[in-house]
């Protein structure tokens, strides 16, 4: 073998030398051999339990709990327009009319002929409270039409009217002639007797006006109907303030010219009055008749 291939021998064994020495030292500056990996172990089944019953639990008293107070917002209300009342009359009476009332229905809900015989106030009261014993005997209820001076001076015997169930309603405070009076006249005439009665009696006289002498003109009709007023007169009249009348001739012409749903007027100062008014009740109820207030008798009917 030549020199040159000897030399060439060394070369290469010094090179593998080297490579193998290099190999070691970069070993040894990562720390020695690589670990093996680890093996990542096959998941398992957690076997699952059988279920069982669960008993259910004893129930138990739940405590009621006290509600804790809060404090309620208060609600402002929304104003409305109040309308004013209209007021009843008593006795379930009709409001006012502006016609006459000249007569009322003639037969009462029941469809029994009824009447009515009111009065009109004035004079002594003595034989008024004659007039009102006779009315209770008879179990009569029915109108008086009362004149404000004459509370003003008897007012006992205004109060005994009221006391005894009677029906109220207004005369006239002077017991003038209304066909000559002005509507200012009329309105004070009304609302001063108007007034007196309720202070006496506790009731009102409306809403019956009954002119003296039957008195009246356009401007006392519509007046008396702006006050809260319905004019009634009469149908007849027992005409015993005439020269001759007798208790005879009060019957003749209160009973005479019995009809269903008249209206009779007569007073309350004359003895004759007491007299007759026994025998026109009893001719009257003989027949069948109710004797009611005016109330009553104008009364509005479901079957009119």
């Amino acid at each position: 073998m030549s020199k040159q291939t000897d030399n060439r021998k060394l070369l290469v064994r010094g090179a593998q030398v080297l490579a193998l020495m290099g190999l070691v030292v970069s070993l040894a500056a990562c720390g020695g051999q690589a670990a093996e990996p680890t093996a990542v172990p096959e998941p398992t089944s957690t076997p699952t339990a059988a279920p069982t019953d669960t008993p259910t639990p004893a129930p138990t008293d739940t405590p009621t709990a006290t509600p804790v107070p809060t404090d309620t917002p208060t609600v402002t209300p929304v104003p409305t327009d109040t309308p004013t009342p209209t007021p009843e009359p008593a006795t379930g009476r009709p409001p006012a009319s502006p016609d006459i009332v000249y007569i009322g229905n003639p037969t009462t809900p029941d469809g029994d002929p009824q009447v009515n015989i009111s009065f009109d106030v004035q004079g002594d009261p003595a034989t008024l409270y004659q007039i009102l014993d006779i009315l209770d005997q008879y179990g009569v209820r029915t109108t008086f039409f009362m004149q404000g001076e004459w509370v003003e001076q008897y007012p006992d015997a205004a109060k005994e009217i009221a006391n005894r169930g009677h029906e109220l309603g207004n005369h006239s405070w002077t017991h003038f002639n209304f066909s000559e009076m002005t509507a200012e006249e009329v309105t004070k005439e009304l609302n001063d007797t108007e007034a007196i009665v309720k202070e006496v009696t506790g009731q009102t006289t409306k809403p019956y006006f009954r002119p003296p002498f039957g008195s009246r003109s356009t401007v006392s009709l519509q007046t008396a109907y702006d006050l809260g007023y319905t004019t009634i007169i009469w149908t007849y009249g027992a005409d015993e303030w005439r020269d001759g009348a007798t208790a005879q001739t009060i019957f003749d012409n209160v009973y005479g010219n019995k009809a269903p749903g008249a209206l009779y007027y007569t007073h309350t100062d004359r003895q004759i009055i007491v007299d007759a008014l026994p025998r026109v009740i009893e001719a009257f109820q003989a027949d069948g008749y109710k004797l009611v207030t005016a109330g009553e008798i104008l009364a509005v009917q479901e079957n009119n």
